[in-house]
């Protein structure tokens, strides 16, 4: 079937970079728990970017390179397999980034609210950008995928 082959390097794309971040994430609360460090790093400024980055990570990117791919498709009659497929890893790679910015802002102390928002830009890249057949069915009928070599 087409969609699993669609399907499936777009959840070992998703599930590296997932698998990665997590480990990382626990790793950094374990070097921080060991440290028996409870003071917080009053960096405001810091904060605020990292809380930044991940919000433009996690949701501002993957809107405009959805644009810039819808945009330059404007007088295509169909979509290629293949660049839908790239612009599905592209998107999952660029949201996926949200959680990195959590491990920096573990590794600095930064406040505990730091961590939420992060972590909150994070679940809705993880949540909105898993790859399931409906979500990717639901896109292959939007972008008229090519679908006569199947």
């Amino acid at each position: 079937m087409m969609l699993q082959n669609i399907r499936k390097p777009l959840l070992n794309q998703y599930f590296k970079q997932v698998a990665v971040a997590t480990l990382l994430i626990i790793l950094s609360w374990l070097i921080v728990f060991f440290q028996h460090t409870d003071s917080y790093s009053g960096n405001r400024t810091l904060s605020v970017i990292l809380v930044s980055l991940s919000g433009v990570f996690g949701l501002a990117l993957p809107i405009f390179y959805r644009s810039y791919f819808i945009s330059s498709l404007k007088n295509a009659k169909t979509v290629s397999i293949e660049s839908f497929m790239n612009f599905e890893k592209n998107t999952i790679k660029i949201a996926l980034i949200a959680p990195y910015f959590l491990i920096l802002s573990i590794a600095l102390h930064l406040s505990e609210r730091t961590h939420i928002l992060i972590f909150l830009f994070s679940l809705y890249a993880l949540y909105y950008y898993y790859p399931s057949n409906k979500k990717i069915k639901f896109e292959m009928k939007i972008f008229r995928i090519n679908q006569k070599n199947k």
